[in-house]
């Protein structure tokens, strides 16, 4: 798959794998996606709305690259469970780990 977020990406973090470029995609897609959905004026620091896109991100990975998906899974789960400890960091906390997947 090949697409100007992809290139974008790359371009960002060059030494990124696929599948740290597509996880940090997905998260940004569904960023996009809740904010447009719930206004701009939404805390990024509620619960429910860091789950929702954690779990949109998870369910556009897992549908469009499954492969990928498979890959970073257990990352996923992570977030899910630690949700607690890194919510009040945000989305640049998620790059952030990103960055340390592999």
């Amino acid at each position: 798959m090949n697409n100007q977020k992809y290139a974008e990406m790359k371009a960002k973090h060059p030494d990124w794998s696929d599948e740290q470029i597509w996880t940090a995609i997905s998260f940004d897609m569904e960023a996009d996606n809740v904010i447009e959905k719930e206004g701009e004026d939404i805390d990024m620091n509620d619960p429910n709305i860091m789950t929702e896109i954690i779990n949109g991100a998870r369910r556009w990975l897992e549908e469009v690259l499954p492969q990928i998906f498979e890959k970073v899974k257990k990352f996923f789960d992570e977030l899910i469970t630690t949700l607690a400890t890194w919510i009040s960091k945000g989305l640049k906390y998620i790059i952030d780990l990103i960055s340390k997947l592999f």
